[in-house]
């Protein structure tokens, strides 16, 4: 039980220490900055680590972005997952006792929440993140935060990794580190993160469309960070659950629509769930007479979806629009039809709650209701009867069949007639609930006495206050948006409603009737996120979990971010605008949109097209393909430079006569591409073309740089391996300086802009020495 004492800031720390400057700067500047914006930054605590109530931050009304959903920073205790850990690390070392960090580490907190809430406009499920990733290193570190190592946070990270594989709490804490506590020098040890062992990677994947037993073809068709796009056996499985699967539920059916719309837009999860009721948007076209563009060949009114995108530079919602393609068109029309009939009986409760600002305002607050009625608006289940008769569970079926609510009310026609009620009813009207404030009472309004629930009531003012004060997670989300031009949004104008803790809809007989419950929500990213696999939401089956059809599919999982990347390089790979795409996807530059493209080099050069009589002069050759690659800026060399300069001074049939000869010079290296060649001669120096070959052009193939990065280490390893050796030792020199030229040579390889010269002033080593041999010297 949470203790009624305010626990002292007063926290040991190593003696004899002297403070970190930097630190104490930068927590007195958060301090001004919350004193700016009214917030009080004492937080008074339990003996748990708990703020006392009324003293948490609400981070909703920091941000002032208007969400209905709270979202407070009460938290500062030691994580108790990390006490934990570190106890098993170091069995001699008894575990520490769960209570709060240290006044420093909660100064810390405090700062860094600021920090990325008010000055770095971040969203607060990331600084709740970071909020548990702080606690985290704390119960490791067991210091003060300035006094934190290296050897602390790999340890960190490392216990964060093995409880949580998708490294979420790890990459929060290695961006701290980045952004804040090495970009402000807040620790003794600084810099820190660039002696931290990144950790590993998922090893990337290859698209089973794209895979050949060629060598060239192989490379050429590697899509660039492919992990980061959908999981190709998950995505089609997702896809056949959503349109083709029966829902089991009303909250199902909702999540099988919020899924279509990621998969029809690309939206952010956050988008998605936060669509409005008052989505459609229409533009028309006309040709040059007025006419509607479609009867000239054109088309006459393109479909838009009005949301709110995020990553705006606003906490507020940041009203925009999105073309839907012609070809999601009708699906995605329909489905978000079908999801505004679903919540209409949601909608409305939700509405006059919103205008009345009570939780039950079809009735009096001083109005006796029948306590099974009651039972009915509290938990939303319409099924009370003990032993519901066939007629009963016929209408239940056609209703989960179809949603139609005139089925539910054939159903309370049908079980008007049932007399003895299910255990669930005496079960929620237990004592404790009694207790609590769900009192039944007789036909007058007194206390009623004797067991059974059958002929008792309700008073509304009773069921209202015991709501808000034993279950306030079931009251309904009634505060209103705020968009960025500081007009409200009210709950009810989203398109997203859904009953809330509808735990029991779909257990037997148990369903959820909309029109009855009481406690309506707006939908948000963790319900998307539940839905395709999420880790940290293990309290949600997700739907692979309900509807996979083999064991093996129910363990699969999805990032809801990768739809996004999977549309961004589609719309490259058909050939759209880079600048469409951006202004499609709501950012700010082009480049945004390239760290999107997953496209191969192979599906690049697809979209490029040459001048017309080149492509019919050089056909479908491997001349072509360079061609395409020099056009794109992706090859560089001696080659690339005779042809242009050929192509400047003599003009296009000399340059494509020499293109055309030496277009077999075109290589596919392990570590990049070469433009040299090899007719007659094969290269003296193979693989050795990062000692300081000029026909070495590097490129940004994922298969490229993993070789790059073990060929470090090989050449790291051997230096340090021949530096150890003794002085005297024969070829010592010579080992050390043959592998730091290669070393120096890959550093410089892996630091080269994709498409250019490596070594633009290096030496040819496809020519051999002119006159040397074996016997050479002798």
């Amino acid at each position: 039980m949470m203790g009624s004492k305010a626990y002292s800031l007063e926290h040991r720390a190593l003696p004899d220490l002297e403070r970190n400057n930097n630190f104490d700067s930068f927590v007195g500047a958060m301090k001004e900055l919350a004193a700016q914006n009214g917030i009080t930054w004492v937080i008074p605590l339990d003996d748990r680590g708990i703020a006392l109530p009324g003293t948490a931050w609400d981070l909703r009304e920091i941000t002032k972005d208007g969400r209905p959903r709270t979202a407070a920073l009460r938290t500062f205790s030691l994580y108790p997952a990390g006490l934990s850990d570190i106890a098993a690390r170091i069995p001699d070392t008894p575990r520490r006792p769960d209570g709060p960090i240290s006044s420093e580490w909660q100064d810390f907190l405090k700062a860094v929440v600021l920090e990325y809430l008010l000055v770095r406009k971040k969203s607060i499920p990331f600084v709740t993140a970071a909020s548990l990733a702080i606690r985290f290193l704390a119960a490791i570190a067991d210091k003060e935060p300035w006094q934190v190592t290296v050897e602390d946070l790999q340890l960190t990270c490392e216990l964060a990794d093995a409880r949580q594989p998708a490294k979420g709490t790890s990459i929060v804490l290695q961006a701290i580190m980045s952004t804040v506590v090495d970009r402000l020098h807040l620790a003794d040890a600084c810099p820190l993160m660039g002696l931290v062992k990144r950790t590993r990677q998922q090893k990337e994947k290859h698209s089973k469309f794209y895979l050949t037993h060629d060598r060239l073809a192989r490379t050429l068709s590697e899509r660039k960070a492919e992990q980061k796009l959908p999981e190709q056996r998950a995505f089609w499985e997702l896809v056949r659950i959503v349109f083709t699967e029966k829902p089991k539920t009303l909250n199902d059916a909702i999540r099988f629509a919020m899924v279509k719309v990621l998969l029809f837009t690309g939206m952010r999860v956050g988008e998605v769930a936060l669509l409005p009721l008052d989505w459609r948007r229409a533009r028309t076209y006309l040709d040059t007479q007025g006419r509607p563009a479609g009867e000239s060949g054109g088309i006459s009114e393109a479909l838009m979806v009005r949301h709110f995108a995020e990553k705006q530079g606003t906490q507020s919602l940041y009203e925009t629009t999105q073309f839907v393609p012609d070809l999601f068109r009708d699906d995605f029309e329909r489905t978000l039809a079908q999801v505004a009939t679903w919540t209409s009986p949601l909608r409305a409760t939700l509405k006059a709650q919103y205008e009345t600002g009570r939780l039950f305002p079809m009735y009096r607050p001083d109005q006796l209701v029948n306590a099974v009625e009651m039972y009915v608006r509290l938990t939303g289940n319409p099924m009370w009867a003990g032993k519901p008769s066939y007629a009963v569970r016929e209408c239940v079926e056609r209703y989960r069949q179809s949603w139609d609510l005139s089925d539910l009310q054939e159903l309370a026609s049908s079980i008007r007639k049932e007399t003895v009620l299910s255990a669930a009813v005496s079960r929620y009207f237990s004592q404790e609930n009694r207790a609590s404030g769900l009192v039944l009472r007789d036909g007058i309004g007194y206390p009623a006495t004797g067991r059974g629930v059958q002929n008792k009531f309700l008073r509304i003012s009773d069921v209202e206050s015991f709501i808000y004060n034993s279950v306030p997670t079931k009251v309904s989300d009634l505060s209103p948006f705020t968009l960025d031009n500081g007009t409200k949004l009210a709950p009810w104008e989203m398109l997203f409603l859904l009953p809330k803790r509808a735990v029991g809809a779909g257990r037997g007989d148990t369903i959820l009737h909309p029109a009855m419950t009481f406690s309506v929500g707006v939908a948000d990213e963790a319900l998307l996120q539940a839905a395709l696999g999420d880790e940290s939401r293990t309290d949600r089956f997700s739907l692979f979990q309900v509807y996979g059809r083999s064991e093996e599919d129910r363990q699969l999982k999805l990032k809801t971010h990768s739809f996004r990347h999977l549309q961004n390089s589609e719309l490259f790979r058909l050939g759209i605008a880079d600048t469409i795409i951006t202004k499609r996807f709501n950012r700010r530059s082009v480049a945004q949109s390239y760290e999107y493209d997953h496209r191969s080099l192979a599906e690049e050069m697809d979209q490029l097209e040459l001048p017309g009589a080149w492509e019919e002069f050089l056909g479908d050759s491997k001349a072509a393909t360079v061609a395409k690659m020099i056009q794109a800026g992706r090859a560089q060399g001696p080659i690339v430079r005779e042809f242009k300069r050929i192509l400047q001074e003599e003009g296009d049939e000399p340059a494509l006569l020499f293109l055309a000869a030496e277009a077999d010079g075109f290589h596919s290296t392990p570590y990049g591409h070469c433009l040299n060649s090899f007719t007659v001669d094969p290269c003296p120096k193979h693989l050795e073309c990062f000692s300081g070959c000029l026909h070495l052009s590097a490129t940004d193939l994922p298969a490229n740089r993993r070789n790059l990065l073990a060929l470090h280490g090989k050449l790291k390893i051997a230096m340090e391996a021949a530096q150890a050796r003794p002085a005297s030792t024969v070829g010592r020199d010579n080992q050390i300086a043959h592998a730091k030229v290669r070393l120096e040579g890959v550093e410089r390889l892996l630091s080269t802009t994709p498409g250019s010269q490596v070594f633009p002033d290096g030496v040819d080593l496809s020519k051999s020495p002119s006159g040397r041999s074996v016997l050479s010297g002798t």
